[in-house]
């Protein structure tokens, strides 16, 4: 049976954990966060047995571990929610041994499947499902760390990142394809086929006029 999203355990979180994102970069800044916590809510919809105070913590803390490194972030988050006493208040200690292992493998970069439906449902849910936000976080990103680059440099250099996130052999596993992920990775593949149609989103996005 599913269990519903306790309102104190929502308040804790919003009081003592989510204030810790706000000096965090945009891509792992609040707002992500909170696009997570929806997300990971609206994935676990589709199923009967699942309890939404896992999937809401799991998701609000699985970049906490960013404040000690950005490498490693996964498992210093699973560190810190090992630590954090007052989440005895609301769970087990089983339970919070699975919110922990959520974030450890909430990345796929490593190419490991989540241990746990929890870490399925995280992993699907930290991948932005938004063309408009996921090409502004590539385009910041880019803009930010090359300088140097023309406009046509920055576009190769996103064409290259979905090629190698979203191509044939791409790194980005999903495990729980919701519709709005099916209609994204469909637009991904098609920025494959076409570099001009990313070349013209991306124009579109950084508000450039015509190049």
């Amino acid at each position: 049976m599913r269990k519903k999203l306790n309102k104190k355990l929502k308040s804790y979180i919003e009081t003592n954990i989510l204030p810790v994102y706000d000096d965090f970069d945009k891509g792992h800044g609040k707002n992500h966060i909170l696009a997570v916590a929806q997300r990971s809510l609206s994935i676990c919809s589709g199923f009967d047995d699942i309890d939404e105070n896992i999937v809401y913590t799991a998701a609000c803390y699985h970049d906490i571990g960013m404040k000690i490194e950005r490498k490693n972030h996964a498992l210093h988050s699973k560190e810190l929610v090992l630590k954090d006493e007052n989440l005895k208040n609301f769970f087990t200690q089983q339970e919070i041994e699975t919110i922990a292992q959520a974030c450890a493998d909430h990345s796929t970069s490593a190419g490991i499947k989540p241990k746990s439906i929890y870490g399925m449902i995280l992993s699907d849910a930290d991948k932005d499902d938004d063309i408009d936000i996921s090409l502004s976080r590539a385009w910041e990103y880019s803009i930010n760390h090359f300088p140097e680059n023309t406009f046509d440099d920055n576009v190769e250099n996103i064409y290259q990142q979905i090629v190698m996130r979203f191509g044939e052999n791409g790194t980005v596993k999903y495990y729980i394809i919701s519709p709005q992920d099916s209609a994204f990775l469909k637009t991904m593949k098609l920025f494959i086929k076409d570099k001009n149609y990313l070349r013209n989103k991306l124009k579109e996005i950084s508000h450039l006029p015509d190049c």
